[in-house]
């Protein structure tokens, strides 16, 4: 039995693909960032909502609509126009609730994604330029994510955001509607194009990840390091991936950061890689997460729910129903099995009750961070800070 995406992260994927349509837009705005830096506005969920071990820390209602990104303790979201005259707006906030930064796009630039340039995490906004043949034309500019400074742009792309990473291609993700046109791959620290599927007939552009570009030809995945060096090689078979069924990351899933999850074109499953080595981890991956704390991976096969350590496989679980992985933080995976939430130990996997027994709605984080933030999904996208209740 396959799960199906919530309808939050349903939401996100298309969100975080959409990248910006070709039609005149209503809204004028500027696109430079604005700095903020001040606390986001304190949330009234109730702390019997939240997992046990989050409820000492103050929560924040960023105005995030859809699920953010993040790195290094830094989540970058949007929020959506209200009206069809209002731009959208990207939202960056730290762990402690304390807004960064903002910037406006035109209502339908929703494409984004962040990567890293050397040791600095960036931002990559989606924008439209006028051209002197009145077509609209998509670019793409990198601002810090910790400051909101503008590194490099706007550069053409071929059209919206595709991804993963800095991936664009001529046409809507094929996870939404089907086949792209050529994609290309831009370097984070340059905005230069890297790898494009259209100077390259019979390479496929698999995805950017922190640099790292994946390409996919002649019968192998190939990881090429931000130098430009070859890091590694790896037979697609290896990978469990047929040859000439074409290479794709798996839609919808979000593996942790240093991975891949990537499967032969159209498949909802596929093997998990690590971009050091181009080891596989795990194959017939439907979707993984890793814990930050103790950095256990923990895998979705259909209802079987696996964590994994450095050392390979230290637990299984086969749990009863149609299974989502919501997140996993705090050496706990949040998982959403049928209607219910259920807990696992991401350690051992053994069951784990975390909510006040009667407690409705429950909040169910979907992301955490490094520090231990996490990003809960209620009515609104809130903020589970590193701040205690308190705090001065």
């Amino acid at each position: 039995m396959k799960a199906a995406p919530t309808a939050a992260a349903a939401g996100v994927l298309l969100a975080v693909l959409a990248g910006c349509a070709t039609e005149p837009e209503p809204a004028q705005v500027d696109p430079t960032p604005v700095a903020v830096d001040e606390p986001a506005k304190a949330s009234d969920v109730s702390p019997q909502s939240l997992p046990l071990p989050l409820a000492p820390f103050e929560v924040v209602a960023t105005g995030w609509t859809e699920q953010p990104l993040e790195h290094d303790g830094i989540f970058l979201g949007i929020r959506s126009p209200e009206a069809p005259e209002d731009p959208l707006r990207f939202i960056t906030t730290d762990s402690e609730g304390t807004v960064l930064w903002e910037a406006e796009r035109p209502p339908s630039c929703t494409g984004f994604a962040l990567s890293r340039a050397t040791d600095r995490p960036v931002a990559v906004l989606t924008d439209l330029e006028s051209t002197d043949d009145a077509v609209a034309q998509t670019t793409a500019t990198a601002y810090d994510l910790a400051t909101g400074e503008r590194l490099w742009g706007p550069v053409d792309v071929p059209g919206p955001h595709h991804g993963p990473g800095l991936v664009f291609s001529s046409s809507a993700p094929r996870a939404a509607i089907g086949e792209t046109g050529p994609r290309a791959a831009l370097d984070p620290a340059t905005g230069a194009t890297v790898r494009d599927e259209k100077d390259q007939p019979g390479t496929a552009v698999v995805g950017e990840y922190d640099g790292v570009v994946l390409t996919a030809a002649d019968g192998a995945l190939t990881a090429t390091g931000p130098d430009g060096e070859e890091r590694w090689s790896l037979p697609l078979t290896d990978a469990g991936i047929p040859e000439g069924s074409g290479v794709t990351s798996v839609a919808g899933a979000r593996p942790p950061d240093g991975t891949a999850l990537v499967g032969p074109a159209g498949a909802e499953s596929g093997a998990l890689i690590d971009l050091a080595d181009g080891t596989v981890l795990a194959t017939d991956v439907e979707d993984a997460r890793r814990d930050p704390g103790t950095g256990t991976v923990v895998t979705r096969a259909e209802a079987v729910v696996t964590g994994r350590t450095a050392e390979g496989t230290a637990w299984t679980r086969e749990l009863d129903g149609e299974v989502t992985l919501a997140g996993v933080g705090g050496v706990l995976a949040y998982l959403r099995v049928g209607d219910a939430v259920q807990v696992l130990n991401a350690a051992t996997g053994e069951d784990a009750t975390v909510y006040v027994e009667g407690a409705s709605p429950l909040a169910v984080p979907a992301l955490f961070s490094s520090d231990g933030a996490a990003v809960v999904p209620l009515d609104e996208q809130l903020l589970v800070t590193t701040r205690p209740v308190g705090a001065e």
